[in-house]
């Protein structure tokens, strides 16, 4: 018994260890990925951050796009946690709308999120890629709305509520976009009170189809 009871304990050490190595490598290229882009998020580039061997990297991730489709998970994970953080620390506006939408723009500054839309830009060409952004998308698709449903719950009352959060979420994608050739803040700050001016003429109104 001693044995056995000896050897499940070391297995169950062994797997702590492997899981820690790879949650390791893990953070490790999701850290290059915000740093240095897609690009140069190699395998040698991550191995040198995590601080593993050749073998250990390839162990768990054999080729450079197993390692970026591991990534995808935790990148849209963390940024649907950055919208809520951002929502509960920011200070409750008095005009709805304005509070949802800055939460949404202030929240597109973050490297994750960015390098979420860049990942989808790569995607366009690489099948295996775009499989794992599919799936990630679709695995966090409850948290992402119920992320969403908090950030806009006092205009859900509204008949265009729904078209006001999906248009309000791509017209902020597009923002993170333009951002990264155009760093105007003033140029930002007029899109924003742009949108949420056409936002408070959408809310009112009866979407097509309903």
């Amino acid at each position: 018994m001693t044995g056995n009871t000896g050897s499940a304990e070391s297995s169950s050490l062994r797997e702590q260890q492997k899981q820690a190595t790879r949650s390791r490598i893990l953070g490790s290229a999701m850290a290059c990925l915000m740093d240095l882009g897609v690009a140069r998020t190699t395998t040698l580039e991550v191995q040198r951050r995590a601080g593993v061997s050749r073998g250990a990297l390839l162990h768990h991730f054999p080729t450079h796009a197993e390692l970026l489709c591991a990534v995808v998970d935790a990148v849209v994970v963390r940024n649907e946690e950055a919208v809520l953080k951002r929502l509960r620390r920011k200070a409750r506006h008095s005009d709805p709308v304005e509070h949802a939408i800055h939460t949404l723009v202030d929240s597109m500054r973050e490297p994750s999120f960015l390098a979420e839309l860049e990942l989808w830009v790569v995607a366009r060409t690489d099948t295996e890629l775009r499989e794992a952004l599919v799936s990630a998308e679709r695995k966090a698709l409850r948290d992402r709305l119920r992320v969403l449903d908090e950030i806009f719950a006092p205009l859900k009352a509204f008949p265009a509520y729904e078209l006001v959060v999906s248009t309000s979420t791509e017209f902020v994608r597009g923002l993170a976009v333009s951002g990264i050739l155009r760093s105007n803040p003033q140029s930002l700050a007029a899109l924003s009170q742009q949108w949420i001016w056409a936002v408070k003429q959408l809310l009112p109104l009866q979407p097509p189809g309903h």
